[in-house]
């Protein structure tokens, strides 16, 4: 009889950009550990769940909210055709180069005739060149391995109109600009959520009105005459607060037009969410959009994990994800916004990371987006989290994020 294992499953998914810094697509990568924290050591069952779950813990549409899905497959599971479960329209089918044998390049082809993409992974320019660079839609050229001028020599010799070029694992806007100048067509990485100058930078009239409506968002008991006066000072935001007390979403049977009035209808609770996310976005105007959805999605995730871990709600565990993003907007390093930004000081120690219950959770929901699964676990045992709910929060918090900005959403922010 087979031997049945108690399985941890975690995905995280990792944006794709284009040169205009916009999301196509999303890397999903899963993890499988045994019941004990071992790593799963089959590839070929860890396939099979990675299968199974693609198809039915997590659909496809959820993680991706209708992008691409880039799904790095083990050699297996493509010899043995389990990947035709998944819809082609909506996949790209990772492989690794490492792996590249005439029976894989073979079931590889087959699969590209049927209408699936193909991106190879872990593509060195100056590795002997294997069939299955040829038929590949997509060569992905890892930056932390590929340097110097090997970056620009695997654009200048492989690159076709029919095979774009992936720079993946940019960590800085140095090397976002020098792949976007070599000719990549797509970056992956950590670059999008890091300053781009660590120069002292003026902060406009609008920037200081935002972080204003930031820190009284941080107190434990609102003052709705302040915040009405703050909002006073910004067309822009009270026009999108009055637009959106009056939208649908609300259902108020005659028209509000005065901001004292809009204050009081939407009440303390729904106030604060939609303060920080209006604010957040306003913040953002010049700023790639991904970078608010990861801002959503990690102050959702913080939510989860704090509320679990029965934690106080005050501060507000959600605009902790939701602030940790201000050195990527504001182009200056966390330490000297928190400086000048008069928050609340526990939510400040959990920005810097320090060793608070706060922190604990902010540290969790960092480590599983960057999948350091060995912090995720002594921060979830730390915190009294079930580590095998993590995924399930991940992916609540993906949908709501992708939620906000769908179609179907009620009138938020526009």
């Amino acid at each position: 009889m087979a031997k049945v294992m108690a399985m941890k499953l975690f995905i995280v998914r990792q944006p794709i950009f284009n040169r205009w810094k916009r999301v196509v697509g999303y890397e999903l990568i899963f993890h499988a550990v045994e019941a004990d924290n071992k790593p799963l050591v089959d590839r070929e069952q860890a396939g099979r769940w990675l299968i199974d779950a693609q198809l039915h813990l997590f659909k496809t549409i959820r993680l991706t909210g209708g992008k691409l899905a880039f799904v790095p497959l083990p050699r297996p599971m493509i010899l043995q055709d389990l990947v035709s479960t998944l819809p082609p329209s909506q996949t790209v089918l990772e492989v690794d180069a490492e792996e590249s044998t005439d029976d894989l390049v073979s079931a590889c082809f087959r699969l590209k005739v049927t209408g699936y993409p193909i991106a190879v992974k872990g593509f060195l320019p100056w590795s002997p060149v294997h069939p299955l660079v040829a038929i590949a839609n997509i060569l992905k050229v890892d930056f932390s391995k590929v340097t110097g001028s090997e970056r620009a020599r695997a654009v200048a010799v492989y690159a076709t109109p029919t095979r774009k070029m992936l720079a993946e694992k940019v960590e800085t806007a140095e090397e976002f600009a020098e792949a976007e100048r070599f000719g990549y067509d797509y970056f992956q990485g950590g670059f999008l959520y890091q300053p781009e100058t660590l120069s002292a930078k003026v902060l406009t009239s609008h920037q200081f009105t935002y972080l204003r409506v930031m820190q009284l968002l941080s107190e434990p008991n609102m003052d709705f005459d302040r915040v009405e006066q703050v909002i006073k000072t910004d067309p822009s935001l009270s026009f999108k607060l009055l637009r959106y007390v009056n939208s649908a979403a609300i259902g108020v049977r005659h028209r509000v037009s005065s901001l004292r009035q809009a204050l009081v209808l939407l009440g303390e609770r729904l106030l604060r969410r939609w303060l920080l996310i209006a604010v957040t976005t306003l913040l953002l105007e010049n700023k790639p959009h991904e970078l608010l959805v990861t801002a959503l999605v990690r102050g959702h995730m913080c939510e989860q994990i704090a509320a679990v871990a029965k934690l106080p709600t005050d501060p507000d565990p959600f605009l902790v994800g939701l602030l940790s993003v201000l050195d990527a907007l504001l182009d200056q390093p966390m330490p000297e916004i928190l400086e000048e930004l008069p928050l609340n000081q526990e939510l400040k120690d959990a920005l810097m990371q320090y060793p608070t219950p706060l922190g604990w959770v902010y540290s969790l929901v960092l480590a599983y987006e960057r999948m350091d699964w060995q912090t995720v676990s002594k921060l979830a045992n730390l915190l009294r989290v079930p580590e095998t709910e993590l995924a399930v929060y991940y992916e609540r918090s993906v949908r709501w994020a992708d939620h906000l900005f769908s179609r179907e959403a009620p009138v938020l922010l526009r």
